[in-house]
């Protein structure tokens, strides 16, 4: 598809969004994979000034629903794989449009994705406020439910253009997006940017190794971003291949931390280095990245991106030595503008004006900022931030469970995996594990199941009362031993 296609199809969608109904500042919420209706959905809501919301594609009814609730859409646009997930959480918002991408035979109260592609094509933008919201991104939150990230036009266009600058993204480059743009990751730092400077992007979801591998060849791919786990399978499957991928000039692993190992690998295969970096959905983009050109420490999250500036401070919000451990704080033109209806958790994000990661680091004597662990609770798998308390609320319910904590234990290819310890009821024997498998598969996506169940009598507490946590991550790393990432 040309600029000039891009550009006409997303002025009829446009008009079609306004012709149902949708103003400035309502929500569309799409339900896609990465896909050109996807692209579309998103960018003619930023022309209409309505407010893109893109729900996670692996997102079971429960989480869709909380999603719809939480922000209202006047439209949900879906694809068809999805249909019997909207059709449950159909009548939780009154006068909600469902919008169905595919099959036009899905269900009659859906209306197919061609009565969105007007006749007429919207030209110009809506005036707004470059402080209107644009787009709201649900991350999970250390409370057990997800909270709404939201960017504003202004916020969610620094991002793009510190990916830009950062990636030094340019318009003879073919990016490769495998990442879903349903999150920051593929939207602001693969696909929008490289429209922003004309250059080509090449469309997948997750691809395999060796499907990556062939888009890069027969495409001339040229950027590449992966999750650090994704990295690994990569670099294996192209050191049993011996496929060559002559094209490929720059690629980058986040999400988790890229061993020393997987490095030198790296660049046995490439003659050059993978980057490696680090950024959340409250900063929309890499708030820290080793350099494109110039030194890079493996290991290390880098340097501060473009217009970015980084503390690492202690209790007190005061920055603290170099060499000290202490938070990480971010100050950006990137950074969220708060939490969707959530003003709570909004006080909670910033300090002083600065964006509070939840994440430990330290700076070394040549301004690199290290991680060293998150203070929040988090389970990173793959790259997917995973609440343990949205996993236990599943559990507890079950009629055998007295208690459950998830943990999260290190694994080699998944960065981190949850694992369940269960209480039982009272003089009741513990739950088959495979039915707890079953019951949990139909309230959670399948990347936040736990991998392994461990049961134990009495769960150990803290002295404040509360359940031990760090000693249940470590009693579940001595009985799991090395068998940590095993179904």
């Amino acid at each position: 598809m040309t600029y000039g296609d891009l550009d006409a199809l997303v002025g009829r969608v446009a008009a079609g969004f306004v012709g149902i109904g949708v103003t400035p500042g309502e929500r569309v919420a799409w339900f896609l994979p990465n896909s050109l209706e996807a692209v579309v959905a998103t960018l003619a809501c930023y022309r209409i000034g309505a407010v893109s919301v893109p729900v996670n594609y692996r997102y079971v009814a429960p989480e869709v629903q909380y999603v719809i609730e939480r922000t209202t859409p006047r439209v949900l646009v879906f694809h068809e794989d999805r249909a019997e997930v909207v059709r449950l959480v159909a009548d939780v918002v009154g006068g909600l449009s469902r919008v169905v991408v595919g099959s036009e035979e899905v269900g009659r109260s859906f209306l197919p994705w061609s009565t969105l592609v007007a006749d007429t094509v919207l030209r110009g933008a809506a005036a707004l406020e470059e402080s209107a919201p644009a787009l709201i991104l649900f991350t999970s939150g250390s409370t057990g439910h997800p909270k709404g990230v939201t960017h504003s036009h202004r916020s969610a266009w620094h991002a793009i253009d510190n990916s830009r600058e950062a990636l030094d993204i340019r318009a003879d480059d073919v990016v490769l997006v495998g990442k879903p743009i349903s999150h920051a990751g593929g939207l602001h730092t693969q696909l929008l940017p490289t429209l922003m400077v004309g250059g080509q992007v090449i469309l997948s979801m997750k691809p395999t190794p060796e499907s990556a591998s062939e888009l890069i060849v027969r495409e001339g791919v040229s950027q590449y971003g992966m999750l650090a786990s994704d990295l690994l399978d990569f670099v294996e499957y192209l050191e049993e291949s011996g496929v060559r991928l002559p094209s490929l000039r720059n690629s980058i692993g986040s999400g988790d931390s890229v061993a020393f190992e997987l490095h030198h690998r790296f660049r046995d295969l490439f003659g050059w280095e993978v980057l490696e970096g680090c950024g959340m959905t409250e900063i929309g983009c890499y708030y820290a990245m080793n350099p494109r050109y110039g030194r890079r420490k493996w290991g290390s999250l880098g340097l501060p991106t473009p217009r970015t500036e980084l503390r690492v401070t202690g209790d007190d919000g005061r920055e603290v030595a170099k060499g000290a451990i202490g938070e990480i704080v971010v100050r950006t033109p990137s950074a969220t503008i708060g939490y969707w209806r959530n003003p709570a958790a909004t006080a909670g994000l910033f300090r002083d004006g600065w964006l509070r990661t939840g994440d430990l680091g330290r700076f070394d004597e040549d301004g690199y900022l290290w991680f060293v662990g998150r203070q929040k609770l988090m389970i990173v798998r793959r790259g997917s931030n995973i609440a343990p308390a949205e996993v236990e609320n599943v559990l507890d319910e079950h009629p055998q469970v007295h208690a459950s904590v998830v943990v999260g234990v290190a694994d080699r290819r998944d960065g981190s995996i949850p694992v369940a310890w269960i209480m039982p009821m009272h003089d009741a024997d513990a739950p088959d594990v495979e039915a707890l498998r079953a019951y949990v598969s139909t309230r959670l996506a399948p990347y936040q199941s736990p991998v392994h169940y461990l049961f134990i009598r009495d769960l150990p507490r803290n002295s404040t009362g509360k359940f031990d946590r760090y000693r249940l991550q470590a009693l579940a790393v001595k009985e799991l031993g090395g068998k940590a990432g095993e179904e």
